[in-house]
């Protein structure tokens, strides 16, 4: 989420408590035409307090959490979809082995989503416990430098 759109849910949720940008920009410290200017999306900046401090005024919370696909790569008849979504060794490990290229290649999209390079480190310590012997886990265990070198352009 960027702050453009952060600034519209603020703009919904105020407007849903029925708040002025007034009594809003009251309640969170700020002046009334940076809460206006922001909910138009004109700011590029505010900082994380007053962001903190409007989204606790509309009982918005803020949330950091790792991040996730919006549907799993493979349906898991094991996984709960949560695992799915979060690339859970597990879930990796299912990509892999019973995953076709169509799913190989929306795992290398998520590599390359994900700039703290989590999803990568789990792809990569998943694919050096895969078996050896086994065809698809060579296959892929092949491909993954070049991927794992893509991503770092």
């Amino acid at each position: 989420m960027n702050l453009h759109s952060l600034g519209q849910v603020i703009a919904r949720r105020r407007r849903e408590k029925g708040l002025t940008l007034k009594e809003l920009s009251a309640a969170a410290g700020i002046g009334r035409s940076t809460l206006a200017a922001l909910e138009r999306g004109k700011i590029t900046e505010l900082g994380f307090a007053r962001i903190a401090r409007l989204c606790a005024a509309v009982d918005l919370a803020l949330e950091a959490r790792p991040l996730e696909l919006g549907a799993p790569l493979l349906p898991h008849r094991h996984l709960t979809e949560t695992a799915g979504r979060e690339l859970t060794k597990t879930a990796v490990e299912d990509v892999i082995m019973r995953g076709g290229f169509s799913t190989w290649r929306g795992l290398v999209h998520a590599i390359q989503a994900d700039k703290t390079g989590r999803i990568a480190r789990r792809v990569r310590e998943v694919t050096g416990a895969l078996d050896k012997h086994d065809v698809r886990a060579r296959a892929f265990a092949t491909l993954l430098p070049d991927l794992l070198r893509e991503q770092k352009r």
